[in-house]
């Protein structure tokens, strides 16, 4: 069987998106300890509504995590330095750019070694330029009004 899944017209998880240092690529077994470490780290949770205790991430995270539609990790030379997730904003989400909702909406988290070195410009460049391929007629980008 194979590991593609349809979502609309969009075929996940697409084939690797490389960047000039990055890799994007769907999440693998070899990520959990990275992505423990991303939303266990307090420096991380400032940023994301607080960080969540190591011993319940353990528990909690599957084997392989971030198997979803959207979901990407982040990789520099062979090592996990991040994630991207390009989601739709559910209606009962607030800051919706149409009244209708369902946007797409694009986060990102880093571990602090990575930081301020361009990564996650580079990574989310990439990860909006397959979401134009795939998307085409969405909308390119908003900022909240509490942002600007």
């Amino acid at each position: 069987m194979s590991e593609e899944i349809i979502v609309h017209p969009v075929a996940w998880p697409p084939a690797p998106i490389k960047t000039e240092r990055l890799e994007l690529r769907k999440s693998e077994a070899r990520d959990r300890v990275a992505l423990i470490d991303l939303f266990a780290s307090p420096e991380v949770g400032t940023y994301v509504g607080g960080s969540r205790p190591r011993e319940e991430l353990e528990q909690a995270l599957p084997e392989v995590p971030g198997q979803r539609f959207g979901f990407f990790v982040v990789d520099l030379n062979g090592t996990t330095i991040g994630m991207i997730t390009l989601d739709r904003r559910g209606p009962e989400r607030k800051g919706h750019i149409r009244p209708e909702g369902g946007e797409h909406e694009l986060g990102y988290m880093f571990l602090p070694q990575a930081w301020g070195r361009g990564y996650a410009t580079e990574a989310c460049a990439a990860a909006l330029d397959w979401f134009a391929d795939a998307h085409p007629g969405e909308p390119g980008g908003a900022l909240h009004p509490d942002r600007q």
